[in-house]
């Protein structure tokens, strides 16, 4: 298996590479999901970026992990805020994050980056408002796909932006004790093309059963060699890294391995 550079012409839904993607940008080493991580990820190879959405209270779609700014934030002023879901973007931008950086839009983001972007719906509150923001940026939207724990807002992102792909994230599998439907149920109603899985159930024929119906698997995280390594092992098409460069050293140790 090859892996997926920065610079490939081909989308990593259309390629059979391996691909390293950037989990909130190099956050490893830059405020995740700034456009300095971003930028910094895609620089040292990364062709897919990792990002997570949020609404503001006026209807904008923020790069926000968390519901709260807390963790972030420079100093105090930017803690015990609420959630950015009640704070107009203005009021978002205004508290200063650690390291000098601050809260961006996904507009943003577009205009900062050239890869691919796996979008993270972290609010279902976000869906009303995709086809606005999408529909302003064609190009972008050409390059990005959805993703989401959150099943019922996949499914109902399917109404606003049906072009846009889906992959559903996970945590383990089997996935009856979160969906009882099971999984078959479950991707044929959120419409996943790509399934985000962590460790725990993953095997190889179970990787290999879902790539011979079309579908790619990713397996997450990936924090050391060794993940690298049993991730290399079982099939995958890529996974999320907070530290690009130590990962691509870590995938040509794992193939190296291989023989």
């Amino acid at each position: 298996m090859s892996i997926a550079g920065a610079h490939d012409t081909g989308t990593s839904t259309e390629s059979d590479a391996f691909t390293i993607v950037g989990h909130r940008g190099a956050m490893a080493h830059t405020l995740e999901n700034t456009i300095a991580s971003f930028q910094q990820a895609e620089q040292r190879g990364c062709p897919e970026l990792e990002l997570d959405i949020r609404p503001s209270a006026d209807g904008r779609l923020v790069v926000v992990h968390d519901a709260t700014l807390d963790r972030i934030a420079a100093d105090d002023t930017g803690r015990d805020l609420g959630d950015v879901s009640l704070m107009t973007l203005e009021e978002i931008q205004r508290v200063p994050l650690r390291g000098g950086h601050r809260v961006h839009t996904l507009e943003e983001i577009f205009a900062a980056t050239t890869v691919r972007l796996q979008v993270e719906i972290k609010d279902p509150a976000v869906v009303p408002l995709l086809d606005g923001v999408l529909g302003d940026h064609p190009e972008a939207s050409r390059r990005i796909y959805l993703t989401s724990f959150n099943a019922d807002a996949l499914a109902h992102a399917r109404d606003p932006v049906p072009h846009i792909p889906r992959g559903i994230i996970l945590h383990r599998l089997p996935v009856e004790e979160k969906h009882p439907e099971g999984l078959d149920s479950l991707l044929e109603r959120t419409g996943a093309s790509s399934i985000h899985s962590g460790w725990e159930g993953l095997t190889p024929e179970m990787v290999a059963a879902q790539q011979a119906a079309g579908r790619r698997v990713h397996a997450w995280p990936v924090r050391s060699a060794e993940d690298m390594a049993r991730a290399v092992a079982l099939g995958v098409d890529g996974t999320t890294v907070d530290d690009p460069q130590a990962a691509f050293e870590w995938y040509e140790q794992a193939l190296a391995a291989q023989g």
